[in-house]
């Protein structure tokens, strides 16, 4: 007699369990790494998540959806009027504040005259900068980066050193692949990305910062 009420027990157990799993409202997919796509990484950690073509730096080709050799009527039709700007030599410097203010992050674009070009009074963007560590590479370097991991992805020679905001800023370039990383003395950590077009020297005429 015991054993049948203990046998009914379980069947019963075993019925309401499926019953509640099947009542279960479907939550969708679980998201694992698997289904992740990009790196964004710090010196000790490792964290995968996706890159848009919005926050994509792209050696030698441009930042987000800024694009190296378009003009800067094209900038200013994706960005909006900048906050800031500088005009020399047939050259052109604007730039574009996060929240419009000077203190915040910043996207610097300079661009030239194009010889040869269909237009060549037009202004071509020749390199863009980006200080905001949402932009990442491919390889999930950014702002912050450390000069360490970024040697292991690029084959960077050190330049010239500036002064910036009282902070010594050592510049390592890529020239062939058409990148730079700006880097605080102090901190090895990268406080800046450029973009220009590739075996190009460095400089513009006009101060990106």
């Amino acid at each position: 007699m015991m054993t049948k009420y203990i046998f009914g027990i379980f069947i019963a157990a075993t019925l309401f369990s499926c019953t509640q799993k099947n009542n279960t409202p479907d939550k969708g997919p679980v998201e694992t790494m698997d289904t992740l796509s990009e790196s964004i990484r710090t010196d000790t950690l490792n964290v995968v998540k996706p890159i848009s073509e919005k926050q994509l730096i792209s050696p030698g080709k441009g930042i987000g959806q800024l694009r190296i050799d378009a003009t800067m009527a094209d900038a200013y039709k994706i960005l909006g009027k900048p906050d800031s700007g500088d005009n020399a030599m047939g050259s052109s410097l604007a730039v574009w504040y996060a929240d419009h203010k000077a203190n915040g992050y910043a996207t610097s674009v300079f661009g030239s005259h194009k010889y040869g070009a269909k237009n060549e009074q037009g202004i071509y963007i020749k390199k863009i900068m980006v200080n905001s560590p949402w932009f990442k590479t491919a390889e999930g370097l950014g702002t912050g980066s450390s000069i360490e991991r970024i040697k292991k992805q690029y084959d960077v020679k050190k330049g010239d050193s500036f002064k910036v905001r009282n902070k010594t800023i050592d510049v390592y370039s890529d020239l062939v692949n058409g990148i730079t990383f700006e880097v605080d003395s102090e901190t090895s950590k990268c406080s800046s990305i450029i973009v220009g077009r590739p075996n190009e020297a460095d400089g513009t005429y006009l101060n990106m910062h």
